[in-house]
């Protein structure tokens, strides 16, 4: 019972609170708007963010038990250095269990179809594609040789579709038939597919191999036991080899995305800096406007904390509008970039939309603590000057 009076008694607060909060419209609206642009910075950036990362490190699906070994390469030594297949050799009993997969790289000239078209990319020589990548189109023979697949950036910005020539110069100076197009992979992807044209190993004129990708049996060993079984035997007398694991370039590339999240949701919070100010003003405007009300009120037994908790309220109806609004339009813009970045525009995460939560409470304190000041220099005020 006491707590159903406590509620009743709140009644007539909200009610002269959205009464008074209506009678000032403009003010009203600009700070709301104020909010508004608060919430929907923090959820908008945050869910934006969430999903630009869930698309950059999709990529490292495919790769999740996966290290890359690279050679070290020596200063006495001018040219770029590379794996021979004695240490191919080398490498695959060191990694006992895991497969090995030796990559050879051709950054050069790439003629698009129509064989007039020069575009810069990549040409990794690689015996089975289908190993990390799927097709959006054609497919990834299972007799690679003497096609080619491209990754979806490529053929997009290239016009290149599934059975078009593309050449290949350089070192390889041959043309191929685009077999397949890959899968959209994202910046995690450590072959760079998106961007790269994907040929047989057995074109290259040349011994050497760029880099070796360690792919692991999960049922016989991890990633790790394997990456330091090969650092640890290749090392032995000299630093021959790089070996970076999938999880550890991608613990990385998590540690940037939030330092940058974080970046930007402080440059966010300003916006609802601005709009503790814009409500402050609002309220303080409001107070000195109505200063003979109040005088009444506090003539008639209104106590100072009752007048707090009127321009409280008012302030706080604010910010929960503001935060109504602010909150669905920061869902919108998250359902946008989650269709522009991962297709979907449902796609939201647990982590993405506690920064929409993040906004909503802030903003309601916001809006709380901008009401404070104005409360409480016009409760302060006797009653005999307000009438005054």
């Amino acid at each position: 019972m006491s707590l159903l009076r406590r509620l009743t008694a709140q009644v007539p607060t909200v009610v002269l609170a959205r009464r008074n909060v209506a009678r000032a419209k403009t003010r009203s609206v600009l700070a709301v708007l104020a909010i508004v642009i608060g919430v929907v910075a923090i959820g908008g950036i945050g869910v934006g963010g969430e999903a630009f990362k869930q698309d950059q490190l999709s990529a490292y699906e495919n790769f999740g038990g996966t290290a890359t070994v690279s050679p070290v390469f020596y200063e006495d030594q001018p040219e770029l250095r590379t794996f021979d297949e004695q240490e191919i050799q080398q490498i695959s009993q060191a990694a006992d269990s895991a497969a090995v997969v030796p990559i050879r790289r051709a950054n050069g000239l790439i003629r698009g179809p129509d064989g007039d078209t020069i575009i810069f990319a990549s040409a990794l020589g690689i015996d089975d594609p289908s190993r990390f990548y799927e097709t959006e189109a054609g497919e990834i023979p299972p007799n690679f040789e003497r096609v080619a697949v491209v990754g979806a950036a490529f053929a997009e910005s290239n016009g290149v579709s599934v059975g078009d020539q593309v050449r290949v110069g350089g070192e390889v100076d041959e043309s191929f038939r685009v077999a397949g197009i890959i899968r959209q992979q994202g910046n995690g992807d450590p072959l760079s597919a998106d961007r790269s044209v994907f040929i047989p190993n057995t074109v290259f004129d040349r011994d050497g191999y760029d880099e070796v990708i360690l792919q692991a049996n999960v049922q016989v060993a991890g990633i790790e036991s394997v990456s330091e079984s090969v650092r640890s035997q290749m090392n032995q007398r000299q630093d021959r080899v790089r070996v970076t694991t999938s999880a550890s370039r991608q613990e990385q590339q998590e540690q940037q995305f939030e330092i940058i999240n974080q970046f930007l949701l402080g440059i966010s919070a300003i916006s609802l800096l601005v709009a503790a100010v814009t409500i402050a003003n609002t309220m303080l405007m409001s107070a000195i406007e109505r200063e003979g009300e109040i005088g009444v009120l506090r003539a008639v037994g209104y106590s100072k904390f009752a007048v707090v908790r009127l321009l409280v309220a008012e302030s706080t109806l604010l910010g929960v509008v503001g935060v109504a609004i602010g909150a669905p339009v920061a869902l919108g813009i998250g359902a946008v970039a989650n269709q522009l970045l991962v297709g979907n525009p449902l796609a939201f995460t647990a982590t993405g939309l506690s920064y929409i939560g993040v906004g909503v409470v802030f903003g309601v304190l916001t809006a709380l603590v901008g009401g404070l000041y104005p409360a409480w220099r016009a409760a302060n005020k006797r009653p005999v000057e307000a009438l005054g």
